[in-house]
């Protein structure tokens, strides 16, 4: 868990549409001299052109007398490879307006036209291309940008800048682009609809008209080389407060904003039997409707709906196996949920996208509620119906960033039959509402900001379900202030959490993973299983160097209380601790005579337990590196301290953990080239146990065509672990902890191909076979878990202590009398998985799409330990599959 302390602040992002690079030609870029040390200046500035009564036709040749007559935005500047340098290419970039829409025109100018790299990509698609890109701050809150982008293709990248230099590649606006290839080099041409941009209402100035903020980049691939019109370097402290102006803006009205989206989706589903299964149907028909609904709410705040949405079309989770008492993170891939979701991104330990206030896969989850031990069969949803959803979303002309979401997801059942075969039906997930709301107000042209955020959790609970909490409650504040020429930043946080419930809610919150209210050692902690609220706090201050120069810094601190608890809408892991951090890196990233950049950055970190104990301390350091040839890799060393680990015995005293070594690296070839290959590893070693884990992950990435993209990705990793936790029983009064010694194997195939027949109508599969295979020896149980040596801490079972019953999978654990003083499961695992998508996505018209997808997947566990790839492969392939055939249609109705 606290291995996410650490900050890596590897420098501003400077790319808004990044590249996996692949080669047509090669040119050779000399690098022995070095530009000059970037200095910002001040903002540029371009004038925009009303095409006044003219009609621009966008198919990319720019032929309209219009443009000639446009001022221009010229003389780029290289933020790699020589920052600071000039481009060595010409770009000429004019910008021209109307009532309904923005319009930018390119000339880039290419001394090899032949050698331009134009491969065709789906929507949002990250390939090797040359590409340009458009920036634009309407809101001119120098913080937030709406970026569109094109290759010599004519695929679209867009995206939004937040927070200066966050993006969120999932926000997708209706617009048109369209690019081509002539003698001189290439030439692009964008309409962005007025309707697709964020400006607030207020008179125009006096002479000049309203002002935005603006940015232009290319990308010429084959020499990796990126520039911008108004410079933007990796010392940089921002992106979007670094755009130059856009002036001349006159009569611009927000026009009224109105999207519908509705959609129809219909699919089949074939899956396997269970021997007497009542509920089993050969194949499973199914079909709904639904819509979202996008409405301006004056000029600057938006309200998106969604009615009975269906996300059919989104890519299956990755396999895992998880032997953590903790929960596995998976990403959010709802459009729904995804787009906008910048705006209530609140993360609570720094550094880690994954811990967060609000984790919007909590609506819609798989159910909750547990069916009876006398179930046979069972009929159980899936995932929670989300009856509706909306969200207001904008930022007004004083400053104020507004973000609101409320969901609405249906009580749902499960029936199943019993030995007897009757049929019973059993509440498993309850009526719930789930709000976010989020507020931020900007001070200083946005150098200074203050920000609340508050989640509420509200559950109709029946019988069924008491021990889900009732209520659940979530909020803060956050600030944020940049000084020293916007090169500094102290940034903090305080958080507040209360939950509502019956007792046994309430309970086993306190029994959860990362509180453990009952450690029998723990003297600061209260257990008390009467209690029916529990609230805690959290909080975080931070100073860093994010800016000027060559080096960075950064250090603060971090506490939760014990009754600290956002997993209702949000994601945590642990709570009870405060944390101390620190990190400094040297970043150069102009190029050398051997380097095209380089770096390199000390972490170091310490936390304890709200009763003193150290349970967590360490340090690394690590780097990374760029040649001349684009070859390329990273490495680090790391070295965690012994603690005391309060929750390896999940709710048992805290043990002794021994000091650990770890070590990562990775090198990659030239990702210009058709053929490209990544080689990705870790390695750790554990004192006094001979525990460690190894991990490979190559990939190789091929590129046969322009339209097409393949990439396959292995994975093997090797854990030895001599002290596994297994179980803990009572034997009497006394609690016994059963530790065993685990070796075991992963290995994973992820297969990714990308077939774009035109910039609107693609071919994706993902497909990726995982197995895992566990094997438990040498149990032993909790003697003394605070002992010096290793050897002391644990008792192994002896000769004739340890019994075994095939036809139960169970250990029995013998008292010295031969009875039997407990028993457990037996932890043996050979679990394999196989899970696939094939989506055909076709554009048919602006925002308007039709996915097919198919998609399979296969189960099988076996109680064997051994791993065999082979007769586990067969084993995988053997099983039946579940297939699914979906069609979605939406079409779009704007405005």
């Amino acid at each position: 868990m606290t291995a996410g302390l650490l900050i890596p602040l590897a420098g501003v992002l400077l790319s808004v549409g990044t590249q996996t690079q692949q080669m047509v030609r090669v040119d050779t870029v000399a690098t022995a001299t070095r530009g000059p040390e970037p200095q910002a200046s001040g903002p540029r500035v371009l004038e925009a052109t009303r095409a006044a009564g003219a009609r621009l036709t966008i198919d990319g040749r720019l032929d309209e007398a219009l443009w000639a007559q446009a001022p221009v935005a010229s003389d780029f500047i290289q933020i790699q490879p020589q920052a600071g340098s000039p481009a060595t290419e010409r770009t000429e970039v004019r910008v021209l307006y109307d009532d309904e829409a923005l319009y930018v025109g390119a000339r880039l100018y290419d001394s090899a036209p032949d050698s331009i790299v134009a491969r065709l990509a789906r929507r949002d698609d990250d390939v090797y291309s040359d590409w340009f890109h458009v920036g634009i701050d309407s809101y001119y809150d120098r913080r937030t940008a709406f970026v569109f982008g094109v290759n010599p293709r004519g695929a679209r990248q867009d995206l939004i800048l937040f927070n200066d230099s966050q993006d969120d590649l999932s926000w997708d606006a209706v617009w048109d682009a369209a690019a081509a290839i002539d003698s001189l080099g290439w030439t692009a041409e964008l309409r962005i609809p007025l309707s697709q941009l964020r400006f607030s209402h207020g008179s125009d100035e006096p002479r000049g008209g309203r002002i935005w903020g603006i940015n232009f980049k290319r990308d010429i691939a084959r020499r990796g080389e990126e520039s911008l019109w108004a410079p933007v370097f990796p010392n940089s402290p921002g992106l979007v407060s670094l755009f130059g102006d856009l002036r001349g803006l006159q009569g611009l009205t927000p026009p009224r904003r109105l999207e519908i989206l509705p959609y129809s989706v219909a699919s089949a589903t074939r899956a396997p039997a269970a021997d007497g299964d009542p509920f089993y149907k050969p194949t499973d028909l199914a079909g709904t409707l639904g819509a979202d609904v996008k409405y301006g709410l004056g000029s600057s705040l938006t309200v998106t709906s969604t009615f009975n949405p269906d996300f059919g079309q989104v890519e299956a989770d990755p396999s895992v196996v998880n032997l953590t008492a903790f929960e596995t993170f998976f990403g959010e891939r709802r459009p729904f949920f995804v787009e906008g979701s910048e705006i209530f991104r609140f993360s609570v330990e720094p550094g880690d996208q994954e811990e967060l206030l609000f984790y919007s896969r909590r609506i819609g989850r798989s159910p909750q509620g547990e069916l009876p031990d006398e179930a046979e069969h069972a009929e159980v949803p899936e995932a929670s119906t989300i009856l509706g959803a909306a969200k207001l979303s904008g930022k007004t002309a004083n400053g104020w960033s507004i973000g609101a979401l409320n969901a609405l997801t249906a009580p749902e059942h499960a029936r199943y039959v019993d030995q007897r075969g009757t049929e019973h039906r059993v509440q498993v997930e309850p009526l719930t509402n789930y709000a976010v709301a989020r507020i931020m107000k900007d001070f200083r042209q946005g150098h200074s900001g203050l920000g609340a955020i508050v989640t509420v959790v509200h559950r109709d609970l029946g019988e069924d379900l008491r021990s889900l909490r009732s209520a659940a409650y979530a909020g803060g504040i956050d600030v944020r202030h940049r000084f020293g020429g916007g090169n500094y930043e102290l940034q903090g946080w305080l958080l507040g959490s209360h939950l509502r419930g019956n007792a046994d809610a309430i309970e086993r919150v306190q029994r959860a993973a990362g509180h453990y209210f009952q450690r029998p050692d723990a003297d600061h902690l209260t257990f008390d299983p009467t209690r029916t609220s529990l609230s805690g706090y959290a909080a975080n201050l931070m100073l860093s160097k994010m800016g000027g120069g060559h080096w960075r810094w950064a250090a603060g601190g971090l506490a939760r209380s014990p009754g600290f608890e956002v997993n209702d809408l949000g994601f945590q892991q642990a709570a009870d601790f405060g944390a101390q951090f620190a990190f400094v890196g040297y970043d150069e990233f102009r190029a050398g005579t051997l380097f095209r950049r380089w770096n390199v950055n000390l972490n170091q970190w310490n936390v304890w337990s709200f009763g003193g104990e150290r349970v967590e301390g360490g340090g690394n350091v690590n780097g990374g590196f760029e040649l001349v040839n684009f070859w390329g890799g990273y490495a680090g060393v790391g070295r965690q301290l012994e603690a005391l680990s309060p929750w390896a015995l999940r709710g048992g005293p805290a043990i002794v953990q021994p000091p650990r070594t770890q070590g990562w690296f990775g090198l990659y070839t030239d990702r210009r080239r058709p053929v490209s290959a990544e080689l990705n590893g870790n390695v750790s070693f554990e004192d006094e146990t001979g525990g460690g884990q190894l991990a490979l992950r190559p990939e190789l990435t091929l590129r046969p065509s322009t339209r097409a993209q393949l990439s396959v990705h292995p994975s093997v990793s090797w854990n030895r672990n001599p002290w596994q936790y297994v179980a803990d029983r009572e034997d009497g009064i006394q609690p016994r902890y059963v530790f065993g010694r685990l070796e075991q194997t992963t290995v994973s195939l992820t297969t990714r191909l990308n077939y774009t027949l035109t910039p609107n109508l693609s071919l994706q599969l993902y497909a990726q076979p995982f197995i895992s295979a566990g094997d438990y020896t040498r149990f032993r149980e909790i003697r003394n878990p605070r002992a010096t040596r290793f050897a002391d801490r644990f008792r192994e079972y002896g000769a004739g202590e340890l019994g075994y019953d095939p036809s139960g999978e169970r250990y029995q654990v013998r008292r010295p009398d031969g009875s039997t003083a407990f028993t457990f499961k037996d932890p043996d695992f050979n679990f394999k998985q196989f899970r696939s998508n094939l989506v055909l996505r076709w554009e048919y018209r602006p925002g308007s799409t039709l996915f097919v997808v198919w998609s399979q997947g296969r189960t099988a566990f076996d109680r064997d330990g051994s791993f065999d790839f082979d007769r586990d492969v067969d084993r995988l392939f053997g099983s039946a599959s579940a297939n699914v055939l979906l069609v979605k249609l939406n079409y779009w109705i704007g405005s």
